[in-house]
């Protein structure tokens, strides 16, 4: 690399590192750099445990374990603080950067054919990755995605040294330095292991295909067979673990995490559209996904069953549609390709918009998916049309297709394989620029027309619509957790405000308006949540209980008889003490003291259902001793 390039590709990992400190300086300060969504805390309280050596209690791994462990151990020597956290995701941010330069520049070095410049595709390929703003914004979070993007920069890098190695018969220079083949296959390996610890649908994918790779590069020489089992043996030492552990409490193969069966079924289901949303009747986000879908799998199968068992269900209700209905499998799985080249940036979790109001830091990073997406395509189309370096970047692009069309899109699965759209990007611009010079119009008049068409077939196209009201319905827990009741509500009323149709808008805006005092518009919110899905868990008992308070109270026991005609233990239990209580008031003892009793009847022996039972049954001794209950 010439001095100039070394130059611009400094001031590229400066400018990128400017953003990262002001970021964070802004990210400190402002209030929605303390909300940690459902998702996040789950990995902070987990985390937490492990550092305090709690662990994992004994329970099979129901989340992708790498993140957590990985927080666990910062936490362990720093302490819980975010800032420690958000300043190591971006030095892995910053590492990507760097990483596109070197996979851009090993994609686009000169060859027999004419191909550009690889210094020129590199320092395009980092200059995309400073300016693209999800990375960025990930950076701040508590999720997995920034080293899960970081470590499938490395390995798409780290397969492109191996295959020419392989190709070439020449040795791997890192940094100048010679690296033993085989070394390098096991590091890949172990890169590969580490990522389907935190990204299984991608990683399990390409832990599949690298290896084959690797044998089919090698021909018939023994040299791609031994670099095939280097990278098996990487992956092993990272997946066993647990493997292992996963097996000692389930007494079955489970290869990293038991909810893949409920993602799966949320991808592949009647009415999925290829991106998130709940089956119906269940919560959306981490912990209360997993519950609802344990219960349902239960209710529908008549027994107990193990997260392990739960999982498998779920997988049989998608093949048993798929298998039902092929032809709207393969309808769903073409919007998923369509929705994977699409500009849209389908947020769950964390939404862009939100956080460049308080951190301006990502109003300068402009460069949107769409410009990548397109341009990447036409990529792809230069690496077939010049016939080398082609099998690596494929790879990768399947398997991020894969991951994807497997399951559904988000902007959270979806980044980390932009790294790869990226270079491909960086070789269609320099390639173009190429063509330009030597003026060879035909190829670069083929090149914009591919651009042009996969911008108004797929990236272009406004085929999603995007529900923005998670992010500041995550906003609204917050403040209401912190004791800032006003921006709270402020944040439930925005959520409903773009979102009126959802339920949880409708709750969450009820119980602000409760917490303030305005129970008219509060009942209002709850009756029309109630009419959009009155089975939601724990709905019928918060809306009959406010009809309770407001002394709507037949209409309340109507609601409480709902909720206890559900197959939900918890809103059944529920409902059996608020009627008791109805009954009670009323003066109907002896019907409160069978509410009561159904409720023992659901869990037997429940302590505070005792002491409930046994403090009316003194009652009615006392007021009837004769055995009577009354007149």
């Amino acid at each position: 690399m010439d001095r100039r390039s070394r130059q611009i590709l400094l001031l590229i990992l400066a400018v990128g590192a400017v953003f990262r400190v002001v970021y964070l300086i802004q990210l400190s300060r402002a209030d929605i750099g303390e909300i940690l969504p459902l998702d996040m805390t789950f990995y902070k309280e987990l985390a937490g445990r492990i550092a305090s050596g709690g662990g994992m209690d004994g329970q099979v791994i129901s989340f992708n374990p790498l993140y957590p462990f990985f927080l666990g151990a910062v936490f362990r020597v720093f302490g819980d603080g975010l800032i420690w956290i958000r300043m190591i995701q971006s030095v892995a941010g910053l590492a990507t950067i760097f990483l596109l330069f070197v996979s851009g520049r090993f994609l686009g070095r000169k060859g027999d054919g004419d191909i550009s410049d690889g210094a020129a595709t590199g320092l395009t390929a980092a200059a995309t990755g400073l300016l693209y703003p999800q990375f960025l914004l990930y950076e701040g979070s508590l999720l997995a995605t920034t080293f899960i993007t970081f470590i499938t920069t490395a390995s798409f890098t780290l397969s492109l040294f191996i295959d020419a190695a392989l190709k070439e018969r020449s040795r791997i220079m890192i940094f100048s330095r010679a690296m033993p083949t085989g070394i390098a296959a096991f590091t890949l390996g172990i890169l590969l292991g580490g990522g389907a610890l935190g990204r299984p649908n991608l990683f399990f994918l390409l832990i599949l295909l690298i290896p084959l790779w690797l044998i089919v590069r090698g021909g018939k020489r023994i040299d791609g067979v031994r670099l095939a089992v280097f990278c098996a043996a990487g992956v092993a030492i990272m997946l066993l673990p647990p493997v292992i552990y996963n097996a000692a409490h389930t007494g079955r193969f489970v290869p990293v995490t038991t909810h893949g069966g409920i993602n799966f079924y949320i991808g592949n289901r009647p009415g999925a559209t290829g991106i998130y949303a709940a089956p119906e009747g269940m919560r959306s986000d981490m912990r209360g996904l997993i519950e609802d879908a344990e219960t349902f799998a239960e209710k529908e199968s008549g027994r107990d069953m193990s997260p392990a068992e739960v999982s498998d269900y779920w997988f049989g209700r998608s093949r048993e549609w798929v298998f039902e209905e092929p032809g709207a499998f393969l309808r769903l799985l073409s919007r998923k390709f369509v929705l994977f080249w699409n500009g849209t940036e389908v947020s769950d979790i964390i939404e862009i918009s939100i956080f460049r109001r308080e951190c301006g830091a990502l109003w300068f990073l402009f460069v949107p998916f769409s410009a990548i997406s397109i341009l990447a395509f036409s990529g792809f189309c230069v690496l077939l049309y010049f016939r080398r370096n082609r099998g690596v970047p494929l790879i990768f692009l399947s398997a991020a297709l894969g991951s994807i069309m497997l399951f559904y899109i988000n902007s959270r699965y979806r980044i980390p394989s932009v790294p790869v759209l990226i270079v491909a990007a960086a070789l269609s611009v320099t390639t173009l620029a190429e063509w330009v010079r030597r003026g060879k119009w035909v190829h670069a008049s083929v090149l914009m027309a591919v651009s042009i068409a996969v911008l108004f077939s797929m990236a272009g196209r406004n085929i999603v619509a995007v529900d923005k009201s998670a992010a500041y319905t995550f906003a609204g827990n917050h403040f209401m957790k912190t004791g800032e009741f006003a921006k709270g509500e402020e944040a439930f009323a925005q959520a409903y405000r773009m979102a009126p149709g959802k339920v949880m808008t409708n709750i969450n805006y009820g119980r602000a308006l409760l917490k303030g005092g305005d129970t008219a518009r509060a009942r209002d919110l709850y009756s029309s949540a109630f009419e959009i899905d009155p089975d939601f868990p724990l709905l019928a008992v918060e809306y009959g209980s406010l009809l309770e308070q407001i002394g709507n109270r037949d209409e309340a026991a109507k609601v409480y008889l709902y909720a206890y005609g559900l197959d939900r233990t918890r809103d059944r239990i529920l409902a059996c003490q608020f009627l008791s209580r109805i009954e009670y008031e009323s003066g109907r003892l002896d019907k409160a003291i069978d509410w009561i009793r159904k409720g023992l009847d659901l869990i037997p022996g429940d302590e505070k259902l005792t002491g409930i039972l046994n403090s009316l049954e003194m009652e009615e001794n006392s007021r009837f001793p004769d055995g009577t209950n009354g007149p």
